[in-house]
């Protein structure tokens, strides 16, 4: 049994404030699963939301109200209007974030799956945390697909139970309308269809902190975490342990068997032995500060993350973390960091027959203290120094999906990483960052090719292209980078550099894109759409039952997509987009919504060889929704 978890926490406050940080930790859960055990699962706008605070084991905590605006009730009905109640925001000087909590921005669609909040009449809350919560977006080249912000696609195939491991399943991103057609078919108990995946470019990472990306931005962002015991500002830290974790099974684990308490026993001697690092961390003691409750049936934030046992199907099973500190200091060149005095890790009591799995659960165990100790997940989130490999983000004990080998000792991206929060080597000297483009003038649609010109040695690379329109592409962690832009206009592109010893520079220039070099032979009119790249001529005609008829009119929304309006502009009848599916079986797909009733017939015209695919609807018959993944086999 594999174990996953969601993206690091962290709670950030302003100077000489408290400071909070957890994760949450995952079983894997189907998606046929995830859906039978949500009330509700909704597709809808976020709105926007607000921040009220809440009592949290004797502190005020913020709590985020996200107001979403529904677009289709897929299961059940949470109203036209309706909040989701998540843990986590920014009152005045208080901030607090749990981390797999995902961040719902004003303006993006998203897929959710929900239940009444158990404290909170008329609000709702992510059955599962981050496993609950789709994302839309749209890559550069215009394709939507639904993500879930807090997983990476190689930990999403494990955690959504499509294979025991990568490369033996569709691997990639869910394709945003297969998706939701798999939801609605489930839901309504058919036969559902396969859901297509592709991959979107999405950033790599390498160790990170829990906090995110070093120097570290308490203005806008979420800011970094260290114990300071070194300087005496943080105690040492020491392992306390509440009861005991029932239902373990298997003889996977040869260090401690059945035995919870000595996996709790295995957690400090193997953090704390890490060579030519400062880790001061043991137990367990019945007087420690970082306190590991055992078969917890209630999350640590009131039980909005889980208040009842975990039974066979998948789902949250631990959420850990460094507790409340102070802040920001600096420390090796980084500013903004804080230091705590306590920390704690939740794991979830577990009730299935088929019991959990020993070696999962210290596995488990040595990931939470982890995180206590200021680690992240490489697959999630990135460092400035990290020098790792891909292999080394895979097998590390802080990875999102534990491997399976089930390490109960640090591995050497992990290693790497405690190295830097608490090595003992001395500060290196502050790396150059600068670089060229191997190719100007850069096109839209064509890869444009980013390469290092520093003489300053840095071992750590970080690019931001500034184009944030495509979602999770916006960012690369290599020395050399590619990236598609997907508009003609100036962008800010940043490279930052860090060595493994110390310090960090970034250098920030403007790139200009140019339009695309000829394009598809479509010409836009009233009454045609051009979509992807030019390449596909698209119009509609209408007829009414009394004999009148006419064309279209034409409005574009992105690249491959746009709408017609029949009889007034502000009243949309149909719906278009052409997508290059040509990487998931060699052709063109339509998908076309229709909004009306009266007889359209929509044509589709691939102007690169005059193919062309009509689609009819009848006369006073409802617009059927149109999927067709092999409208056009011509490829590219």
């Amino acid at each position: 049994m594999n174990l996953c978890r969601g993206i690091a926490v962290l709670v950030l406050a302003a100077l000489g404030h408290a400071f909070v940080a957890a994760a949450a930790t995952y079983l894997p859960m189907s998606d046929n699963d995830l859906v039978s055990g949500a009330p509700i699962v909704a597709r809808a706008t976020v709105i926007g939301s607000s921040v009220e605070l809440e009592a949290v084991g004797g502190e005020d905590r913020p709590f985020t109200v996200v107001t979403l605006s529904l677009i289709e009730a897929i299961k059940g009905t949470p109203g036209e209007t309706f909040a989701v109640r998540l843990p986590g925001g920014v009152v005045g000087n208080t901030a607090w974030r749990l981390g797999g909590t995902p961040v719902l921005s004003a303006g993006e669609e998203v897929i959710v799956m929900l239940a009444p909040h158990p404290a909170h009449p008329g609000q709702f809350r992510l059955t599962e945390l981050g496993l609950s919560h789709f994302a839309i977006v749209t890559d550069d080249a215009g394709h939507r697909f639904a993500v879930r912000p807090v997983f990476s696609d190689a930990e999403d195939l494990l955690v959504s139970k499509r294979a025991a491991a990568p490369g033996t399943a569709p691997a990639g991103s869910r394709d945003a309308d297969s998706f939701l057609a798999f939801l609605r078919s489930t839901v309504r108990g058919e036969t559902a269809g396969d859901v297509a995946y592709a991959f979107p470019v999405r950033a790599a990472a390498k160790w990170a902190n829990i906090g995110g990306r070093e120097p570290g931005d308490c203005d806008g962002t979420p800011c970094l975490f260290r114990w300071f015991w070194d300087t005496g500002n943080s105690p040492n830290a020491v392992l306390t342990v509440n009861g005991t974790q029932s239902n373990l099974v298997g003889t996977d684990e040869p260090k401690c068997g059945t035995d919870s308490i000595c996996d709790v026993q295995n957690v400090a001697p193997a953090w704390h032995g890490i060579a030519a690092t400062d880790i001061r961390i043991s137990g367990p003691s019945p007087s420690g500060n970082v306190t590991v409750n055992l078969d917890a049936t209630t999350s640590q934030d009131n039980g909005t993350t889980w208040n009842t046992p975990l039974g066979c199907q998948g789902g949250i099973i631990g959420l850990g973390g460094p507790g409340s500190g102070l802040g920001p200091r600096a420390y090796r060149g980084d500013t903004d960091y804080f230091y705590p005095s306590t920390g704690s890790a939740n794991l979830r009591k577990v009730t299935c027959a088929l019991g959990y799995s020993a070696a999962t659960f210290r596995t488990a165990v040595l990931h939470e203290v982890g995180h206590v100790l200021g680690l992240a997940h490489p697959d999630q989130h990135e460092s400035i120094h990290s020098t790792s490999g891909s292999s080394d983000w895979d097998s590390a004990v802080m990875h999102s999906v534990v491997p399976l080998s089930a390490p109960d000792t640090p591995q050497p991206d992990d290693i790497q990483a405690m190295q830097y929060y608490y090595g003992t080597a001395a500060v290196g000297v502050v790396p150059t960052a600068n670089f060229n483009i191997s190719n100007p003038p850069p096109v839209v649609g064509v890869p444009v090719n980013f390469a290092d010109a520093s003489t300053g040695g840095p071992t750590g690379w970080n690019w931001d292209f500034g184009d944030t329109s495509s979602g999770a592409s916006n960012t690369a962690t290599t020395q050399n980078a590619s990236h598609i832009f997907s508009a003609a206009q100036t962008y800010t592109v940043t490279l930052t550099a860090g060595n493994l010893n110390g310090s960090s520079s970034s250098i920030t220039k403007q790139v200009t894109v140019q339009p695309a070099a000829g394009g598809g032979g479509c010409t836009t009119t009233d009454t045609t759409l051009c979509l992807n790249g030019n390449r596909f001529k698209t119009s509609i005609t209408w007829q009414k039952t009394d004999g009148s008829s006419g064309s279209g009119h034409a409005v574009g929304l992105t690249s491959d997509s746009g709408y017609f309006w029949f009889f007034d502009n502000s009243n949309i009848e149909t719906v278009v987009k052409v997508l290059n599916g040509c990487s998931l079986g060699g052709n063109y797909w339509v998908f076309v919504a229709g909004l009306t009733n009266v007889e359209a017939t929509l044509t589709v015209v691939d102007t690169n060889n005059g193919t062309q695919k009509q689609y009819v609807n009848p006369l006073n018959t409802p617009f059927a929704p149109i999927q067709d993944t092999s409208a056009f086999s011509t490829c590219p």
